[in-house]
């Protein structure tokens, strides 16, 4: 399955000038986890809630005072549209990751890819696989 049928379209995102309070509400969009970071129209990072517990809480920074920029994560990382899921799972585990923005040709942000959502995807894959299985061993009578 290709990443675009799976992430979050429009992607969650606040601005890099984001005070760290007003940013929080908008994580509740991507599982409660993260979002993308944006100057303007450009994609320039992601922020996490453990970014904000390490490196604002933990720092004893004020979330009111302090902006995302100053505690978001670059560079980028993306994959296009039409990225194959797994190939997408490969490229967040072999690079620690647990969100990917998904661009298209352009490079321009469409979606926002994250491990919940990927997870998800698999298991309810193979869920519908094991019911096929399922189905089609209880269909088999006696003597074939």
């Amino acid at each position: 399955m290709r990443v675009d049928k799976i992430a979050q379209v429009p992607p969650p995102m606040v601005q890099a000038d984001t005070k760290v309070k007003a940013a929080i509400p908008h994580m509740k969009i991507s599982c409660g986890c993260g979002v993308a970071v944006m100057d303007g129209d450009q994609f320039v990072g992601t922020v996490s809630l453990n970014d904000i517990l390490m490196r604002v809480a933990g720092a004893g920074l004020n979330v009111e005072t302090t902006t995302i920029r100053e505690v978001m994560h670059p560079p980028v990382e993306t994959v296009r549209a039409d990225t194959d899921a797994k190939e997408a799972v490969k490229k967040m585990h072999s690079s620690g990751l647990c969100y990917l923005g998904v661009v298209d040709e352009a490079g321009a942000l469409k979606g926002w890819l994250n491990m919940c959502d990927l997870t998800k995807e698999r298991a309810e894959g193979l869920d519908h696989e094991m019911n096929s299985l399922i189905s089609y061993l209880a269909a088999d009578g006696p003597g074939g």
